[in-house]
């Protein structure tokens, strides 16, 4: 398969709006999980800002290269009025347009968060709340799910946003374990390992869930180059599964006991290491979502 350089474009940049799918809905979990960390706070909102710039570039590109390759007119087809009033009254263009207000207000949350005024820091969670949420609907828009009705929307939809909060909680944890009070590491990492007991069940849920109905038999998983995919992907999700039983079992009680310094970076090398996993995993749903299509679907 040789892909365009409007198809690569769209890919490489559906794989960063996923990142910053992460950042703001990790980043956003994460504020609340480490109240009391002015510094590790601010350090947050700034991730949070980045990941909604980001995701604001990324959209815009994605779409301009969506009207490029439908134009397939070189370069200047980006430029086409015919394409882009064809586009923009479609999903594509809703999907953007949500996109763009979504990531626009949690920029302007993670601007406000840490405002003197208490009623503004009230306005701006709201406003990252909010964002999350309309991010996340709009996966719901377009995608395969939109041929397999609600359900499939609605698992599409408590995926993205349990992924998002899973995944975009590394960097905050990482940068956590720079601090040097190892009992706040560990209140932070005991609190985010129970959530993360929910996010687990959820994720395996909606997950299978999707895989159900995706795929007509078993087999697919290993016979198509979709299922093939997946299973990569779910290999990825098993082994980022099994460095947080790792974290929560071995190296989070070692923080308060014998050589605590050690247990530490060793915690925070292992974080690392997951959020590489988690970028590979996101690369390849930028595939599945771009290139490749379940055989259930034509």
């Amino acid at each position: 398969m040789i892909l365009t350089v409007f198809e690569i474009s769209v890919l490489i940049t559906k794989w960063v709006i996923y990142l910053s799918v992460a950042a703001v809905i990790g980043g956003t979990l994460m504020q609340y999980l480490i109240k009391g960390q002015p510094n590790l706070g601010i350090s947050v909102a700034k991730y949070t800002g980045l990941g909604a710039v980001l995701g604001l570039i990324a959209v815009s590109i994605n779409y301009f290269a969506q009207v490029g390759g439908f134009a397939e007119n070189g370069l200047m087809g980006i430029f086409d009025a015919q394409m882009h009033a064809f586009l923009w009254p479609t999903q594509v263009g809703q999907t953007v347009l949500w996109r763009l207000i979504g990531f626009g207000l949690m920029l302007v949350a993670s601007s406000l968060l840490f405002h003197k005024n208490r009623y503004i820091k009230t306005f701006s969670a709201v406003l990252a709340i909010l964002s999350c949420l309309l991010i996340a609907v709009t996966f719901t828009f377009i995608g395969h799910s939109t041929e397999l009705g609600l359900l499939a929307q609605g698992l599409i939809l408590i995926h993205v946003l349990i992924i998002g909060s899973w995944i975009g909680a590394f960097y905050p944890l990482w940068k956590l374990c720079s601090t040097d009070d190892n009992i706040v590491i560990k209140n932070v990492m005991d609190t985010f390992g129970r959530l993360g007991i929910v996010i687990v069940i959820l994720v395996l849920l909606s997950g299978m869930g999707m895989v159900w109905m995706l795929f007509d038999s078993p087999t697919e998983l290993f016979s198509s180059d979709y299922g093939i995919a997946v299973t990569i992907k779910l290999c990825l999700v098993a082994i980022i599964l099994l460095i947080a039983a790792w974290h929560k079992l071995v190296l989070v009680p070692k923080l308060t006991i014998a050589n605590p310094s050690l247990a530490k970076q060793k915690l925070q090398k292992s974080i690392g290491l997951e959020a590489l996993i988690a970028v590979l995993i996101l690369a390849t749903t930028a595939v599945l979502s771009s290139v490749l299509g379940p055989m259930s679907l034509g």
